[in-house]
């Protein structure tokens, strides 16, 4: 038993640098200082424009209440719809991600998808009316805006045009 005799000094050292580690993970971590409050994520990662009448904000879907856009393919009737949607949409989505700032109030009201339906703005500018404004929608009524009738239609012997070969004929 002669050579325990020298490992007792290192089990003891070892037993101390362990108690010594032990201590120093126990502290508290040092709390992170902040100054103001946390930045809010970015507008264009909270509110995404699925068409040119559909957001989801902060992951809810809501549909504008003052505005009626074409629907996108495959959901549109017509080609000139589908390329209308595509433009609605681009501009919805362009409005977004050059906005700070962002107001939703649902008016209560749901739509045939059972979305609710709400006024929207960004930096104080109201989206409905905004694409109204630009054309690129029309005002929500009961009766859906058909997208696919032309302007002319009412008048007498305007084609029906429901793709551009229809020009050619």
């Amino acid at each position: 038993m002669p050579q325990d005799r020298p490992r007792r000094p290192f089990v003891a050292a070892a037993a101390v640098a362990a108690l010594l580690a032990l201590a120093a993970g126990c502290r508290p971590a040092a709390e992170p200082k902040h100054e103001g409050t946390a930045p809010a994520a970015p507008l264009s990662q909270r509110v995404k424009a699925l068409n040119g009448d559909v957001l989801v904000v902060d992951g809810a879907s809501l549909r504008l209440a003052n505005a009626f856009a074409p629907q996108p393919i495959p959901y549109a009737r017509c080609w000139a719809e589908a390329l209308a949607a595509k433009q609605a949409t681009r501009t919805l989505s362009a409005l977004i991600a050059e906005s700070h700032d962002l107001d939703v109030r649902t008016t209560g009201e749901r739509d045939e998808f059972d979305r609710p339906l709400a006024l929207i703005s960004v930096d104080q500018l109201d989206l409905g009316e905004t694409l109204v404004a630009a054309g690129l929608a029309a005002r929500r009524t009961p009766k859906a805006f058909r997208w696919c009738d032309g302007f002319s239609i009412a008048q007498e012997g305007a084609p029906k045009v429901n793709s551009p070969y229809d020009l050619e004929k």
